[in-house]
């Protein structure tokens, strides 16, 4: 589009007058500075929104720009070149109109040789046709003094009456055919060119001489009224531009209004809401480019308003990213931290403890906050991870399954032998029966986990209910029923958990009854230091204290068994390993 530019105003400057054409390059100069400034707002657009300050924008000019000024200068110098010659020129046009303004007047006062005033009068008129143009602030009154004094020749001049009617006559003719001609100019699309014929035809008709005097006044009132008539169609024209113009004003003082409300919610604005307002912003500022030009003094001071408030929401949106990515690097570092972890983990055989923290990191995931753009593929990096692991543990799982079948069928059998057992008198061996029973089911080996809780809760329960049926003390039932439940415990699922789960409440009840033992000695010190002789209440503390110190017995006995089987899993742990 420059080229193109380029190439007419280049043709302009050919010309051998550039001011008949200077309308064109005021065209192509407005034409350039719409595509100067879109190219310039979209190049300072894309400059703020890579992080640079608005005020901060300088935009060099292409070769092409550069080419485009030198010729509008060139054509500009020629034109005031011209403008200068003219202006002299017209100086010297005027002068000379005078002079045959002044000849006219002195050849009205000649009488005595009509045709000889006819003929001078003739060449005059000649004379004045062929000369220059005036400058347009005399035209008017040197037309007018021409006017008076060719009326005044013609009708203080004492003409032949056949010669003066063929005159006015022909006159009259040319006058009414001029008069037309204005008329028609109500029809004319181009206001520009109607203004140019106005020009001319008022010059034509005051060229024209005199018509009959009965005809006069009506052909002078037809030709005031189609004067007016045509400049009412100009003024109609230009009152319609800047009624148009006030629109335009309103419909962009609108836009700035809408721009004010966006700016207003970026206060609370969320990145969803950033960037829908900024969708809407582009949208107003295309409505802008739509809108036509207010008066020349309102539009330069909205504009100015718009590029402001441009501005401003275009800072404000780039503080707020900015704070937004600050964040969003706090929280990627975050969660790249949690994939960082799960790797570490994902190619442990530890299934039971591995799995659970891989767990406690897939809850520690959804606790830190969403990472914006990086967040799809974060969480594909970290779902990896995690399904490495529990893939490899299905398969393990899937692959011990299918080697525990024959375990399961050996199970299987033993849990219909003790469920058809009965017990005898004899409580020894029936004691050697049970404790068989739990030998052999250990013995059995691992059965697959879909059927592992099912045949482990039926043979744990039966035996219960079969050392509840045995005629023992309660001691050994008690010691009994808690080595099978021990037993219960390693062979169910997560065992080490489970063990230590019974350890550690072992431990807190033991600490619970040391600190009630440890009230319990402060209270009896305090009733021995205030009493003398024997007291009740020292004797029931007395005896407090002694049940809690053999429930601690019972309960550190219990505790020794459960670490014992703790200790058994270990060497199978480092068999694993």
């Amino acid at each position: 589009m420059k080229q193109v530019i380029i190439t007419k105003l280049e043709e302009i400057l050919q010309q051998s007058e550039v001011s008949a054409v200077a309308h064109q390059m005021r065209t192509l100069q407005k034409e350039y500075q719409k595509l100067w400034t879109a190219e310039f707002e979209k190049a300072k657009q894309e400059f703020v929104e890579e992080g640079g300050k608005a005020k901060e924008f300088e935009y060099a000019k292409s070769p092409e720009d550069v080419k485009i000024s030198e010729l509008i200068d060139k054509i500009e110098k020629k034109k005031k070149e011209e403008d200068n010659r003219l202006a002299v020129d017209q100086s010297k046009n005027l002068l000379i109109r005078q002079e045959i303004i002044n000849k006219i007047n002195d050849l009205s006062q000649v009488s005595d040789n009509i045709g000889a005033a006819i003929k001078k009068l003739v060449e005059l008129q000649g004379q004045w046709k062929a000369t220059g143009s005036v400058s347009s602030h005399k035209y008017k009154e040197i037309q007018a003094d021409y006017s008076k004094a060719i009326e005044e020749f013609n009708y203080k001049l004492s003409l032949s009456k056949q010669l003066q009617e063929h005159d006015l006559k022909r006159n009259y003719e040319l006058k009414t055919e001029l008069l037309e001609k204005i008329k028609g100019l109500k029809n004319q699309p181009n206001i520009k060119e109607a203004e140019r014929l106005i020009k001319i035809y008022r010059n034509d008709w005051e060229d024209i001489g005199p018509v009959p005097n009965d005809k006069w006044d009506e052909l002078k009132g037809s030709f005031r009224a189609a004067i007016e008539e045509a400049y009412s169609k100009l003024k109609a024209h230009y009152n319609s531009v800047e009624e148009e113009k006030e629109a335009n004003l309103t419909e962009k003082k609108t836009i700035l209004e809408k721009i004010k409300e966006l700016i207003a919610k970026t206060e609370t604005a969320s990145v969803q809401a950033w960037n829908n307002m900024t969708n809407e912003l582009v949208l107003l500022q295309a409505s802008w480019k739509g809108v036509g030009r207010a008066n020349a003094k309102e539009n330069d001071k909205v504009w100015a308003e718009f590029r402001e408030l441009c501005d401003e929401f275009f800072n404000k949106k780039k503080a707020f990213f900015n704070t937004v990515h600050e964040k969003m690097g706090v929280i990627k570092t975050q969660k790249q931290e949690l994939i960082a972890k799960a790797n570490t983990l994902k190619e442990s055989t530890d299934w039971q403890k591995t799995g659970l923290a891989l767990i406690k990191l897939q809850d520690a995931w959804k606790k830190v906050p969403h990472a914006g753009g990086d967040e799809t593929k974060l969480f594909n990096q970290f779902r990896t991870v995690c399904n490495y692991f529990f893939d490899a543990k299905k398969a393990h799982f899937s692959a011990v399954d299918a080697s525990f079948d024959n375990n399961l069928v050996l199970k299987e059998e033993l849990l219909k032998k003790i469920t058809d057992f009965n017990l005898s008198e004899d409580s020894a061996s029936n004691h050697a029966a049970l404790k068989q029973f739990s030998a052999d089911w250990n013995a059995a080996g691992m059965v697959p986990i879909k059927d592992k809780k099912r045949v482990n809760d039926s043979f744990y329960n039966r035996l219960d209910e079969l050392y509840d049926k045995m005629n023992v003390s309660s001691a050994d039932k008690f010691k009994m029923q808690f080595t099978t439940k021990l037993e219960r415990l390693s062979n169910g699922e997560s065992p080490e958990f489970a063990l230590k789960k019974e350890a550690d409440y072992f431990k807190k009840q033991i600490d619970e009854i040391t600190s009630r033992i440890k009230t319990y000695d402060n209270n009896l010190g305090f009733f021995k230091s205030s009493t003398k002789g024997v007291n009740p209440f020292m004797k029931e503390i007395e005896d407090k204290i002694n049940g809690e110190k053999q429930k601690i017995t019972e309960l550190n006995e219990k505790r020794k068994m459960v670490m014992a089987e703790l200790n058994k899993l270990k060497p199978a742990e480092l068999e694993n390993k």
